[in-house]
């Protein structure tokens, strides 16, 4: 919780520092997308950008102490900080409303057949 608060304290530093590295747009979409789980490939891919650029935004930001990265494995990054203007760049999932019977005194089948 402490790291956190910190993270948001210090919100305007840390993204003066994340720029330098993640200057342009494609760059900024790639810390974005950053979590962990994705693959170099798969963030040229959702990127469109080559793998190549991919790798050396990659080896910038693991000579910055950003990520963590090792060949054959997804990078992570070790500040969990993603500034709020930069999810704009990339198109998030869409969260759909769980949809609510139209009469709430109406049975569902599974109810009826019993």
């Amino acid at each position: 919780m402490q790291t956190k608060i910190l993270l948001l304290a210090n919100a305007a530093t840390i993204e003066a520092e994340i720029s330098k590295i993640a200057n342009n747009d494609a760059r900024k979409k790639l810390w974005v997308l950053i979590d962990g789980v994705r693959m170099p490939k798969d963030l040229a891919k959702e990127t469109g950008v080559t793998t190549m650029t991919v790798s050396n935004f990659l080896n910038v930001a693991l000579a910055a102490e950003f990520i963590e990265y090792a060949p054959r494995q997804p990078p992570k990054r070790i500040l969990d900080y993603v500034p709020p203007s930069w999810l704009g760049l990339i198109e998030l999932p869409k969260i759909e409303e769980p949809s609510e019977p139209a009469d709430p005194t109406e049975k569902s089948s599974t109810e009826q057949e019993k």
